[in-house]
């Protein structure tokens, strides 16, 4: 029975390819907007995901002070003026089994391990963010770091810094050789970086280092002695339990800092923000989707129109069947299959143009588009569900028809 039906519905949309294609027209634009959208979300949901694990390693761990009038999900950044950890804090737990090394985090409440300053040009002031020095820089004018630069108070600065702050006062290749002050120290600008570049940056750019002006090591060292502590980051040997760091650690700085009225807990901010950006991307993902989506009732209507021209045309066969023992069942479903097949095929056409558009949209965004298995089944099985609902009228109407009217009209 429903191997006939399945012959019978290849037969008549084959009899009209030209009706059927111009019909799932509308599908396929409803399902390639979809899928464009949904695909390129996915994408950018990914790129946050692998921008965050870049940043943020598996055997990394932050451990952070927490109020005791807020709870660990409340608190996301310490500025230092409540409690700060000190250098004999750091070595108190340095050697707990299991870390490799620590560093400290200062107050400027970045990653990285930027540190904010301020530069005094002759009385005009620029606010910058500082990092050492993090190997070989690309400058515009002057020159990169030397080896003998070690030990000195010298500083490349961005070249956007330079001309958004002192550039009524001097350009950038003039400040080259000049002195500045940072925080009470005098340092010798020996080279320009270029201005960060906005428009190509993307969300795996470090934007805290691709903003920041760099010093030698120890300069560096030696501007952080008057920034607090706010956090600290263990590396841990590989396999070791992050749990189990994280309660000895706590341990000994609770029993260190007996008056503080708050506790010590891991810093998951990065990973919190990461989820709530995947949230945004994923709700506003589908909002487009729920208004692209409208096409796919234009697809419908088009489906029922055509699927009531077919039982019209089609009125002295369905007579004949019913006559010779067809039960209303059967004329029901195989219209019902012809309708829910018309919109399948439209479906799977309108997936691979939707994942078309999407690698050509995300080749000028700089998104790669991913398609999902739930975002390919959720299509065609959309698709197929919108043949049955708008199908079902005209089916039920062929099914109802009376063989003796159907024969001889």
């Amino acid at each position: 029975m429903i191997r006939n039906l399945m012959i019978t519905t290849l037969l008549s949309i084959r009899a009209h390819k030209l009706r059927v294609f111009l019909t799932m027209i509308g599908i396929i634009i409803g399902i390639a907007s979809v899928v464009t959208i949904s695909t390129l979300g996915e994408g950018m949901k990914k790129q946050v995901v692998d921008a965050t694990n870049k940043s943020l390693s598996a055997n990394e761990l932050k451990l952070k002070y927490i109020p005791s009038d807020q709870s660990e999900e409340e608190y996301t950044f310490n500025d230092g003026t409540e409690f700060s950890f000190s250098k004999v804090d750091m070595k108190r737990v340095r050697d707990i089994e299991g870390v490799e090394t620590i560093y400290p985090l200062y107050d400027s409440g970045m990653e990285s391990g930027v540190i904010d300053g301020v530069l005094d040009y002759f009385g005009l002031q620029a606010y910058l963010n500082i990092a050492p020095n993090p190997g070989v820089n690309e400058v515009v004018y002057g020159r990169d770091f030397r080896s003998s630069d070690s030990g000195k108070d010298v500083i490349l600065l961005r070249k956007d810094i330079v001309e958004q702050q002192l550039g009524d006062t001097i350009t950038a290749e003039e400040l080259v050789n000049q002195a500045v002050s940072i925080g009470g120290r005098m340092f010798k600008v020996i080279g320009i970086l270029p201005a960060f570049d906005y428009e190509n940056a993307t969300m795996t750019t470090d934007w805290n280092l691709a903003q920041s002006n760099f010093v030698p090591k120890d300069a560096y060292n030696e501007l952080t002695q008057s920034k607090p502590i706010t956090t600290i980051v263990f590396k841990l040997k590989e396999g070791t339990n992050r749990q189990q760091v994280i309660d000895q650690a706590t341990t000994i700085l609770m029993e260190a800092h007996e008056e503080i009225q708050g506790a010590f807990g891991e810093d998951n901010q990065e990973k919190k923000n990461m989820e709530q950006i995947q949230a945004s991307i994923g709700s506003m993902t589908m909002f487009l989707m729920a208004i692209t989506a409208i096409s796919l009732l234009v697809g419908g209507i088009g489906v029922m129109n055509i699927m009531y021209v077919s039982v019209t045309e089609r009125k002295r066969e369905i007579g004949i069947r019913r006559a010779i023992g067809a039960k209303p069942r059967m004329i029901l479903w195989q219209f019902l299959l012809e309708s829910a097949f018309i919109t399948l095929l439209g479906g799977f056409l309108g997936v691979a143009l939707g994942y078309g558009l999407s690698v050509i949209i995300g080749g000028y965004i700089d998104i790669t588009p991913v398609m999902t298995v739930p975002i390919f089944a959720i299509s065609t099985g959309v698709s197929t569900l919108t043949g049955l609902i708008f199908g079902i009228i005209p089916a039920f109407s062929a099914a109802r028809m009376d063989p003796i009217k159907a024969i001889y009209q």
